[in-house]
């Protein structure tokens, strides 16, 4: 007689199911939540940052590169640097005072051995610069040389105005402290509203009951 024979099954625990290319183990937990001190305390951080960069930015910003000379009919004349925000109080020179003027020359500092000239205004008071950077050409410089010459030796014809205006060239490394301020300054200011945003979900996740 035969008896039946019962076949008994193992069943093996099966893996836990993952993304391709993924190794370890799945969270489900939330990313950690920067607490709104921390939050606070790098905005201010970022904001006080802001505040050297834009003091050096401003000030090579308002570098005084545009130089404006005034000759009225026989005298005086107005010498005057301004800047981007600011202007100098103005040089005023009698008739009496003003010996002509020169053009200055020196050497380029790019080892270019190359001649650089500018315009020169000469006086009993000292020697002040008509431009504020120089130049390669010997004939732009003179130009300026000239109207005070024959002003000087004619002080009754027309006054004339004549400027050089180098504030473009002259403030580059300002526009770059400056660029850079306002964007730490935006920065900061991010980070401040993310700090405000995440002041507001704490105190309405300390007001709501616990379940």
């Amino acid at each position: 007689m035969r008896t039946g024979q019962r076949s008994h099954s193992r069943e093996f625990p099966r893996a836990p199911l993952s993304r391709p290319g993924y190794e370890g183990p799945v969270s489900d937990s939330a990313p950690p939540v920067t607490p709104s001190r921390s939050l606070f305390i790098g905005a201010i951080g970022v904001l006080v940052l802001s505040i050297p960069f834009f003091i050096f930015g401003l000030a090579f910003l308002d570098t005084k590169a545009r130089i404006e000379l005034q000759c009225q009919r026989g005298g005086p004349c107005t010498l005057t640097r301004i800047g981007w925000l600011t202007r100098e109080a103005p040089e005023t020179f009698t008739l009496a005072e003003i010996q002509g003027a020169r053009v200055e020359r020196d050497r380029s500092p790019r080892g270019e051995q190359q001649n650089i000239y500018r315009p020169v205004l000469v006086t009993t008071r000292g020697e002040f610069p008509i431009a504020y950077h120089w130049v390669a050409e010997e004939r732009e410089a003179n130009r300026a040389v000239i109207s005070v010459n024959h002003f000087r030796r004619n002080p009754e014809s027309p006054g004339f105005t004549m400027w050089h205006d180098d504030r473009l060239r002259a403030s580059r490394l300002g526009m770059l402290f400056t660029g850079a301020a306002v964007l730490v300054l935006l920065f900061g200011l991010w980070l401040t509203f993310r700090a405000v945003r995440r002041r507001r979900e704490e105190r309405t996740q300390a007001a709501s009951p616990v379940a």
